[in-house]
């Protein structure tokens, strides 16, 4: 679940000498489920839009009707992104 948002102390942590590059690692995928527009925002602006994945809580909480960043990254994190974190390549 967007690694409790981790990614977004990679500044501080490379600040204080830490692996803050880490975050960019192509083979690391951010699950976006119980988090709104800005959280996943600001987590595209630091790991990437192809590193989000669409995730839920189904069915403790149903998913959100409308995509939070439009319906081309919604596209890319429920499609395309997942299909490459499970095989490895381009859907």
């Amino acid at each position: 679940m967007l690694a409790g948002l981790a990614p977004l102390h990679a500044e501080r942590l490379a600040l204080r000498g830490g692996p803050a590059g880490a975050i960019n690692d192509p083979n690391i995928f951010y699950d976006t489920s119980s988090y709104g527009p800005r959280a996943i925002a600001a987590m595209a602006g630091v790991v990437g839009l192809d590193q989000l994945v669409t995730g839920t809580d189904r069915p403790v909480v149903d998913p959100p009707l409308r995509p939070p960043l439009g319906a081309s990254a919604a596209g890319a994190m429920s499609t395309i992104n997942p299909h490459r974190m499970l095989h490895g390549r381009s859907a």
